[in-house]
């Protein structure tokens, strides 16, 4: 099989298996609550999880850069997102430790989740030159997207017709599996680490090899800004499904909701994606970060279930672009040998934990001034976000 097509089939499974659970802890924090436990501990574990996302990130992207063993780096990650699903199941039956595996799970699925992003958008970066990966990070994404998508309704299911015990440990066995087969499918795949002279008039000098430091005038201010976004966005998608519960009382179509929702980034990330090819990175994180904004708004102040379902798609459309966007724009900024490392960046500690911080905030606040006016809250975060575009720096030549 050709490695291009190799490499976007099985990173697509695994992106698809990847994000599916990023939304379980949102999930579960409605089931949770209804457990009575504490909405600033549920706000911590949340922002626990992106914090530790994040900040291994950046060892798994100068692992993957210095040895090239993306495969097995990846499958490390689902073995640990496998494990601890299985413990959040153990969490429904052990009322009197439920804290405890929840925090054990947590900490566990932190560091699962910490591996795709950097790993799948080297894969690709390295496969494909730098107008064709975008698109392909756009087709990728939206394997993604469906994982997100159809998770909510699957667990919600699982735990309503199975018990949340049985049915979260199946889900985690199914993930050891699934990852099994998309580590064999990327094992072939041969990525070659090849440190690139460089002029001196370009960037700053180190033993003749380009650096990640050659590119911080670029990646620092981009980093600041999707910070920014992401604490609005993982804010909105953490405390969207408990909201939903609020408005409609039925977890049942607040799963259906959002399983709607998030469908829409499936056909979107292609689309943004090729966008980004075309016109470049810096203009499409324009478009998404203020139509995202936009839309939230008024799904937050539109009384309409109908419109305001509408305008919680669309929100959805735009915001849930970041992969074939963000990791599109780096893939045409910083050299490819560089790659995973500059993706850990920008998605681990760019997104990822500045999403930390939006779930932290919710959390926290959650009890302080009720649901509503948190979710207010991220809608003026998410006009700041927009108001910080212009810091985005030009794609570089």
């Amino acid at each position: 099989m050709d490695q291009k097509l190799r490499s976007l089939i099985f990173t697509s499974l695994g992106h698809f298996l990847n994000d599916s659970f990023i939304v379980v802890f949102s999930i579960l924090i409605a089931y949770y609550l209804d457990m009575k436990i504490s909405a600033s501990y549920l706000g911590v574990m949340g922002a626990l999880i992106n914090i530790l996302s994040g900040l291994i990130s950046i060892w798994v992207g100068r692992t993957a850069d210095k040895s090239g063993g993306h495969a097995r780096l990846m499958f490390l990650g689902y073995t640990l997102i496998g494990i601890s699903i299985i413990v959040y199941g153990i969490s429904f039956s052990s009322l009197k430790y439920n804290l405890l595996y929840i925090s054990i799970a947590s900490i566990m699925l932190g560091s699962g989740l910490s591996f795709y992003h950097p790993l799948g958008g080297s894969i690709l970066q390295h496969s494909f030159d730098p107008k064709d990966s975008p698109r392909a990070l756009g087709i990728n994404g939206s394997f993604g997207s469906l994982g997100r998508a159809l998770f909510p309704i699957v667990i919600v299911f699982m735990i309503k017709y199975l018990g949340g015990t049985l049915g979260l440990s199946i889900i985690g066995v199914y993930t050891i599996i699934l990852g099994s087969i998309v580590f064999y499918g990327l094992r072939p795949i041969k990525i070659k680490i090849d440190k690139k002279p460089f002029e001196k008039s370009n960037f700053e000098k180190s033993n003749n090899e380009l650096t990640i430091n050659s590119f911080y005038y670029i990646l620092i201010p981009l980093t600041i800004v999707v910070f920014i976004r992401a604490i609005f966005i993982a804010g909105v998608q953490t405390y969207a499904p408990t909201y939903l519960d609020h408005l409609y009382n039925s977890k049942i179509l607040m799963s259906i909701i959002l399983t709607v929702s998030y469908a829409t980034a499936i056909f979107g990330q292609p689309y943004f994606g090729k966008l980004t090819g075309d016109i470049g990175g810096k203009k499409v994180v324009y478009l998404t970060t203020i139509f995202a904004t936009l839309f939230y708004i008024a799904f937050l102040f539109i009384k309409n279930p109908i419109i305001m379902s509408i305008m919680f798609m669309l929100f959805s459309l735009f915001a849930f672009s970041g992969f074939p966007v963000l990791l599109g724009y780096v893939g045409q900024i910083v050299d490819r040998s560089l790659s995973a490392r500059a993706n850990s960046l920008i998605w681990g500690i760019g997104n990822t934990v500045g999403g930390a911080i939006g779930i932290l905030i919710g959390g926290i606040l959650l009890n302080k001034i009720g649901l509503v006016n948190d979710m207010i809250l991220f809608a003026i975060i998410g006009v700041v976000s927009t108001a910080l575009l212009p810091l985005i720096p030009n794609k570089r030549g």
